[in-house]
């Protein structure tokens, strides 16, 4: 049995036994553990689904008229009247302009009368040529003479058609002398003057028509790909937006300015003819942010986490600078934080609390 007097001892003693111990045991427990972690490179991750972003892209459109003409006079004639001016609103029929008719109607007159004794004269010829048929069968006349009358009915004919076609002419003057709307328009600009003598070409009046559903927009061959397969067109003009979708894009790459045309019909709503404003959409893919994409072997792409370990996924057609289209699962983890100093293959330490990249 210990001797009471040195129980004090030897429970310090003990003590400091324990401690030593457990010291020990703690020291060993982190040497063994710390190889697991040492090496793994500490990241922070998003979910792709909560980093990408729709792309939005601006080109500047026009709404061009689909009718833009320089009403002309198609006669030589005196101009009478204006019927509109400048800034006047005209529907499709509308009387322009007057010129001076008395000249062409009496020409219509004439060839009326033309053809009405034309007319007469025909007549006669087809009386004469019955008779000779009748005077043929009973032998009463002779071949020349029965020629002669089938000749001259033929002749009446082929002319009473020109003297026809003469009145017909004469009339399409007389009408020329009334110039009336072609469409539904405006009057952008009165050309010439009461008084003057007008030539066949001569330019009266401008006229552009009402509306165009159509926006007309040149695309250069880098946005190609985008506006071609793009979403959510929009023309914005005089802080309205009106929806477009894409009527027609021409395969043909103008060598003036190396774009393509394209032209976008209005969905609802169209803007007045010859606005001029922007076309804006979006891409129909997801892209990832600029922010996170990164150089790797002289390569662009965006790394992952893939059983934490890291991955580097190469985009195709990325631009330093620019966000770029990805094709990846909305779970994907995209390395946020940290990504400068990780490598394809690294071992990671997920770490979404961390602040330093």
């Amino acid at each position: 049995m210990l001797n009471p007097s040195l129980n004090p001892i030897s429970s310090r003693a003990l003590t400091n036994y324990f401690s030593a111990c457990s010291l020990f045991l703690l020291l060993t427990s982190t040497v063994i553990a710390a190889p697991e972690t040492v090496n793994n490179k500490k990241v922070s991750t998003a979910n792709y689904a909560d980093i990408k972003v729709k792309v939005s892209h601006t080109l500047g459109g026009v709404v061009p008229a689909a009718q833009n003409s320089a009403i002309s006079a198609q006669i030589s004639a005196i101009i009478n009247t204006f019927h509109v001016d400048t800034g006047h609103t005209v529907n499709k029929g509308d009387l322009l302009v007057s010129l001076d008719c008395r000249e062409n109607k009496l020409r219509l007159q004439q060839a009326a009368a033309n053809y009405k004794a034309e007319k007469v004269q025909l007549a006669l010829a087809v009386t004469q040529f019955n008779q000779a048929k009748k005077l043929s069968k009973q032998g009463n006349i002779s071949k020349e003479i029965y020629n002669q009358r089938e000749a001259e009915e033929n002749r009446l004919k082929a002319t009473l058609e020109n003297k026809k076609a003469a009145q017909s002419l004469s009339q399409i003057n007389v009408d020329r002398c009334q110039i009336k709307a072609p469409y539904d328009g405006y009057i952008t600009q009165r050309i010439a003057s009461i008084g003057e003598l007008t030539q066949r070409g001569t330019a009266l009046l401008h006229l552009v028509s009402k509306t165009n559903n159509l926006v007309e927009v040149k695309i250069n061959n880098r946005l190609f790909n985008n506006f071609s397969q793009g979403k959510n067109f929009q023309f914005v003009f005089n802080k309205q937006s009106y929806p477009l979708q894409i009527e027609t894009i021409l395969p043909v790459l103008d060598t003036t300015t190396r774009s393509h045309t394209a032209r976008l019909s209005f969905i609802n709503d169209a803007a007045v003819t010859g606005s001029v404003g922007k076309v804006q959409w979006q891409d129909a893919k997801s892209s990832i942010p600029s922010d996170y994409i990164v150089s790797r072997n002289d390569k662009l792409g965006v790394l992952i986490v893939k059983n934490n370990i890291a991955k580097f996924i190469e985009i195709q057609n990325a631009h330093e600078g620019q966000s770029a289209i990805v094709t990846l699962d909305d779970n994907t983890q995209v390395i946020t934080k940290g990504r400068f100093s990780v490598s394809e293959g690294d071992a990671l330490l997920i770490n979404n609390i961390i602040n330093n990249k």
